[in-house]
């Protein structure tokens, strides 16, 4: 039986990796207090055992670099503190995410949490709404709302399939699981839509 304070050794160039990758997340430290009232060393609690530190500390300088630039490019000076009751939750889940597509989701919650003009609208509920999306969910989610004032019908579903790239079936798949998410609602029998809260949440992640 293994025990659970065994230490685990490294080699000598993932040490290396790990120091790397968390002098990069420190290059982090005043956007970090400016936006999160916290600074790269409490984040560090955050990246759990070596083995992770490395991947965990790239995708949170990744997010971090994307929602900085959100904020200057809505020419966001000053940004407005986040809760640590939204703040920690999101960078805990935003330092496992190393898809291209939810890092940019992870950066525009982070943005919209630290943006004086967004913040007041800011939902906790998005944050468990991101855990449970996949990639395509999100691009599909977006594709509906350009569509037919948001509403999705069997022959939305083909367009979205053909501009995304997709079958038909991973379009179904999403749809169904951004249901779930109460992102999309059924309108009636043949017709579903994206509700209020999808609509809140696209705003909160819009540029």
């Amino acid at each position: 039986m293994s025990n659970s304070n065994t230490v685990i050794p490294i080699s000598d160039e993932q040490a290396k990796a790990i120091q790397e990758a968390l002098k990069t997340l420190q290059g982090f430290g005043g956007f970090l207090r400016e936006t999160f009232g916290t600074v790269p060393q409490d984040v560090v609690g955050l990246l759990g055992g070596d083995w992770l530190k490395v991947r965990r500390a790239e995708n949170l300088a990744r997010i971090l670099a994307k929602a900085r630039e959100r904020l200057r490019a809505r020419g966001v000076e000053t940004p407005e503190p986040a809760s640590l009751s939204i703040g920690l939750p999101i960078l805990s889940a935003a330092a496992d995410e190393s898809r291209d597509e939810l890092q940019d989701i992870w950066a525009c919650l982070l943005a919209a949490a630290a943006d004086p003009n967004r913040a007041k609208s800011f939902r906790i509920a998005f944050i468990e709404t991101v855990k449970k999306m996949d990639p395509l969910d999100a691009a599909v989610l977006q594709s509906a709302n350009a569509d037919d004032a948001g509403r999705v019908t069997g022959e939305t579903q083909i367009k979205i399939a053909k501009r995304l790239d997709s079958s038909r079936d991973e379009v179904e798949v999403s749809i169904s699981n951004l249901e779930k998410l109460d992102l999309i609602r059924e309108v009636n029998a043949v017709t579903r839509g994206v509700s209020a809260f999808g609509r809140e949440f696209l705003r909160t992640v819009s540029d």
